[in-house]
């Protein structure tokens, strides 16, 4: 059975937490009226749009969108998911987080404890006499006894007969084989590491979540990861992360290519770097650092592969990087990594690599450039190309200038050629009335639930028919509308953790109860005259049973005669507007 968190402790936690208190431990919150605003964290902006409303306990941006309650912020600040996010929660308002049993959730707490015992007997293998080999292996690349402790760096021999009853003393068969660290066939369970130096791989909590194994001899593959599951993902997960988090010394990570690397620079007083799990560094990871962290250092091989994978690292890189954080990129000597660098030249010496690590202008040039003749018109249009892609995919304005200043002084040439397109592209012309319309809907969606929230009573009589629509329709662009909706009609507290309910609790407008209602109707027939097809029956039926007032068929009409390209059930309900009396 799995432990759940109780979703009333949850709601309470949420309600007892003071959002300003707690987001003013991550932000610069400075008091406005009844709010507090200051600069968004998730995107890049010179005045604060950020607002935080203590009366409703909910904060919205109202540059980027990003909003919801105190659960969300740090779920989304901290790049922690849902359950990580209330704990952490729960140890700033210094309460316990309650466990209740409950057979629909996922429970890893059992591949937990197995990885553990299996990442100590490992690191225990390597006192027996019969491994010395692999001891002497990892004394020739410097790791010190330490070292090999702290990283629980061991070894899986090929023979586990006496490990495997143990483990089958302790575990369930199905847990075994879940973890991934044992597979099945004819003749029953095996090992899947076998005779490789293993390094536990630990998610941002701390727990093992799986293993990476290398051979210390020619046998292939050479290096060898835990498959992914539901409980590691290669692609969100980093190799040291949960120790270079807690590093204060400096103010930037070191992405690097090797577990190797991020175990000797730790052994050197260098805390703060990650490697990623055999697969490219993505963006995840990327936004994984940025959470907590306004600097990253990739570090690289300077051979082409090297190359190429800092270039890839790069582009993905331009749409996070903006304010003050930003990517650098360190190209060691060839032949060396941070391992062997580090090794014979010292903790000093590397850190100086750092500092002089290439910012991002620095490399988009010398990469482009690399290979062509600078001296040549044809090359010089070429890296103009390649450089136009890259402009185009990059947030920051301010990046964007110095990436101009940087190669129009190096080429140069006029910065506007490096902004003009060569041949226009052909472009969809989409008529400025449907634009409009979007952004209307957008408003429609929050008031129609700022009126469910504030209005409930006045409104519920005419709250039916649409919700009976708004359910029962499959429709995506209704999706948050829909969840919001059905969570406020629920008397749940899921919505609140919705960035669509914080915008729509941010309008600030006073409204008599008629009013109210007329809104709602007003707001609800606007969205229903776009997605519903049957709306005109509906209106048909409201027509005969004489509760279709005159003021609602008024707002039909001035709503019909704004609307282009006309469909054909606008044109019957013109006609119906027409006649009705």
């Amino acid at each position: 059975m799995a432990n759940l968190i109780p979703r009333d402790f949850i709601d309470r936690l949420v309600s007892d937490s003071d959002i300003v208190s707690v987001l003013s431990s991550y932000l610069d919150l400075q008091k406005k009226g009844n709010n507090y605003v200051c600069r968004c964290p998730f995107h890049e902006e010179k005045t604060g749009s950020f607002t935080v409303s203590p009366q409703k306990s909910i904060y919205h941006c109202f540059g980027c969108g990003k909003g919801g309650n105190v659960l969300t912020f740090i779920q989304d600040y901290e790049g922690l998911n849902f359950v990580e996010a209330v704990e952490k929660l729960a140890e700033i308002n210094n309460v316990t987080v309650p466990r209740e049993s409950g057979s629909n959730a996922d429970n890893y707490s059992n591949i937990y404890q197995l990885n553990q015992v299996l990442a100590d007997n490992y690191l225990s293998a390597l006192k027996d006499k019969k491994n010395k080999p692999v001891v002497d292996y990892l004394k020739e690349r410097g790791v010190t006894g330490d070292t090999a402790k702290k990283f629980l760096i061991g070894y899986a021999d090929f023979d586990q007969r006496e490990l495997k009853k143990k483990l089958i003393d302790q575990f369930s068969e199905a847990t075994l084989l879940k973890s991934g660290n044992f597979l099945k066939n004819e003749k029953g369970i095996y090992p899947f590491f076998r005779n490789r130096l293993m390094f536990p791989i630990k998610n941002s909590t701390g727990k093992i979540i799986g293993f990476g194994g290398r051979t210390i001899d020619d046998s292939m593959p050479k290096y060898l990861n835990s498959k992914d599951s539901k409980f590691f993902n290669k692609s969100r997960e980093l190799y040291g992360f949960h120790s270079a988090k807690q590093d204060h010394k400096f103010d930037f990570f070191i992405v690097t290519e090797g577990y190797m690397d991020v175990v000797m620079l730790s052994q050197h007083g260098i805390e703060n770097s990650v490697a990623s799990l055999g697969t490219a560094f993505s963006i995840s990871h990327l936004q994984k650092l940025f959470k907590l962290k306004r600097k990253i250092v990739f570090c690289f091989d300077s051979d082409e592969a090297g190359l190429k994978a800092a270039w890839r690292s790069l582009q993905f890189s331009l749409s996070q990087v903006f304010d003050d954080k930003t990517v650098r990129f360190l190209f060691l000597p060839e032949g060396e990594d941070p391992d062997s660098f580090v090794k014979e030249n010292g903790q000093e010496a590397f850190l100086k690599k750092i500092e002089r690590s290439m910012v991002i202008e620095t490399f988009v040039y010398q990469f482009l450039k690399r290979g062509r003749n600078l001296n040549s018109p044809e090359d010089i249009r070429l890296i103009i190309f390649d450089f136009k892609k890259i402009i185009a995919t990059t947030k920051s304005e301010t990046l964007k200038e110095t990436l101009l200043q940087k190669f129009t002084k190096e080429l140069k040439i006029k910065k506007e050629l490096l902004l003009t397109q060569d041949a226009p592209q052909k472009k969809i012309l989409k008529p400025l009335t449907r634009k409009k319309e979007k952004i209307d809907f957008d408003n429609q969606f929050c008031l129609i639930i700022y009126l469910y929230e504030n209005f409930s009573q006045i409104i519920k009589n005419s709250t039916k028919s649409f919700e009976d629509f708004l359910l029962n329709t499959e429709n995506d662009k209704l999706s948050d509308l829909r969840e919001t909706i059905k969570s406020i009609s629920n008397g749940d507290q899921a919505h609140k953790e919705l960035s669509i309910y914080a915008k729509a609790m941010m309008i600030d407008i006073h409204l008599s109860d008629e009013e109210a209602l007329n809104e709602f109707n007003r707001a609800t027939d606007n969205i229903r005259l776009e997605f519903d097809k049957s709306f005109l029956e509906y209106l048909k039926e409201l027509a005969n049973t004489r509760e279709l007032t005159a003021e609602r068929k008024e707002n039909l009409q001035k709503l019909l005669n704004l609307s282009d390209n006309i469909s054909v059930q606008e044109e019957e309900l013109i006609k119906f507007l027409n006649t009705y009396a």
